[in-house]
């Protein structure tokens, strides 16, 4: 009774089958004519693989090379350098650059086959924290964004190695891939991230100086109010912030103080006095946040708001008026986005103004006028909440 063979030859992802129905065993075994081999199917960018066709009766030949400092060879060994790693369009390692070899046999067949190189990327350490700047005694965590930092194997991964050292934090160092640090003491300090893979080997540090800033008090926020990182509330003591000019760009800035007086958050307010009493209708006085200058990255609506009480010290008309203003840092014109308020005197008022304002630097003008309707008026005018907010 005949005997059936069937055999498989695997030579990298090259396979040769042979099957047959033979009485011989040593008859059903079929010579391999097809060969090609690598010395290796994964590596760092940088390195080179080579390859060697050792098929048996070839008359011509074609390697292909993707990714490769080469594209094609007709010799039996090659050598080739990937100076790329293989990532796909995400950014990520992707399956691999095909190398393909084509051989023309004695008998004038045809055979083909490819397989697939890794091409991994050299270890360049990344990393991000939760946030750059935090209050002593916060803890932020960090996360290791090293491109293909990890082996794949589980064998390999078995000797990658991962450390942090963290200056003026606790831990001083970390093993762990997305570790936790709290900082006791306020200061600036560095962080380094050294990261070894073992397969393919690589290894790299990556030290970012003064990467996290440790507060004595909590850091600004103008995420919302563009004006968050400015003494908007008159909480703190100084007024560099602020210009006082009157109509004649003289100075006026000795009409301005804090007061702990009046507020509508916080414990205090601005207080400033305009005291220009007979002076011609419409004599202005300009307050200007200046030094508290904002950024608008993006066209669109912003609402300008503050609020505002008039102590007034004169007799008569109870009313007072001014006008709130953004303009373009390095100018005075607001034509463009001043709006008016009249209101009385003796209680709260929130002013509130809305206008589309282009890409640029600004700042909020505060300008009171001595009305037609009261050439006499004197009075405190306290501001607080001052706010730039994008609709």
């Amino acid at each position: 009774m005949p005997v059936k063979l069937c055999m498989t030859f695997l030579v990298l992802s090259f396979i040769i089958v042979g099957c047959e129905n033979e009485t011989n065993v040593t008859d059903g075994i079929r010579e391999v004519n097809f060969k090609a081999t690598a010395d290796k199917l994964s590596i760092t960018e940088g390195q080179t693989i080579t390859y060697i066709d050792s098929s048996l009766n070839v008359t011509s030949r074609t390697w292909s090379f993707e990714g490769g400092d080469i594209s094609s060879s007709d010799q039996e060994t090659v050598s080739v350098g990937y100076a790329e790693p293989s990532l796909g369009e995400d950014g990520l390692l992707s399956t691999g650059f095909l190398t393909e070899l084509e051989i023309t046999n004695a008998d004038g067949t045809i055979e083909s086959n490819g397989f697939n190189v890794k091409v991994f990327p050299a270890i360049v350490p990344d990393f991000v924290a939760s946030t750059n700047a935090a209050v002593f005694g916060s803890t932020i965590d960090f996360t290791d964004n090293t491109l293909a930092a990890i082996s794949e194997s589980e064998e390999a991964k078995q000797d990658d190695t991962i450390l942090w050292e963290f200056e003026g934090g606790i831990p001083a160092t970390s093993t762990q891939r997305n570790p936790s640090v709290s900082y006791p003491e306020a200061g600036n300090f560095s962080v380094k991230l050294t990261v070894k893979r073992s397969f393919p080997e690589s290894s790299g540090t990556t030290r970012r100086e003064d990467f996290i800033e440790i507060l004595l008090t909590p850091p600004c926020d103008n995420s919302v109010n563009l004006l968050g990182c400015n003494n908007f509330s008159a909480e703190e003591e100084g007024l560099s912030e602020w210009e006082a000019v009157d109509n004649t760009e003289a100075d006026k800035s000795g009409n301005l103080s804090i007061s702990t007086e009046r507020a509508t958050e916080g414990v205090a307010s601005y207080r400033y006095l305009y005291d220009e009493p007979g002076q011609p209708a419409f004599t202005n006085n300009s307050l200007r946040f200046v030094n508290a200058a904002f950024t608008v990255t993006e066209e669109g609506s912003y609402t300008i708001s503050l609020d505002s009480y008039g102590d007034i010290l004169s007799m008569g008309n109870m009313d007072y008026v001014y006008e709130i203003s953004v303009p373009i840092v390095g100018t005075t014109d607001d034509a463009a986005t001043k709006q008016f308020y009249r209101t009385t005197g003796g209680a709260w008022f929130n002013a509130s103004n809305t206008k589309t304002l282009a890409p640029g630097d600004y700042y909020v003008q505060i300008k009171f006028w001595n009305p037609g309707f009261d050439a006499n008026l004197n009075y405190y005018l306290f501001i607080d909440n001052i706010s730039v907010i994008r609709n």
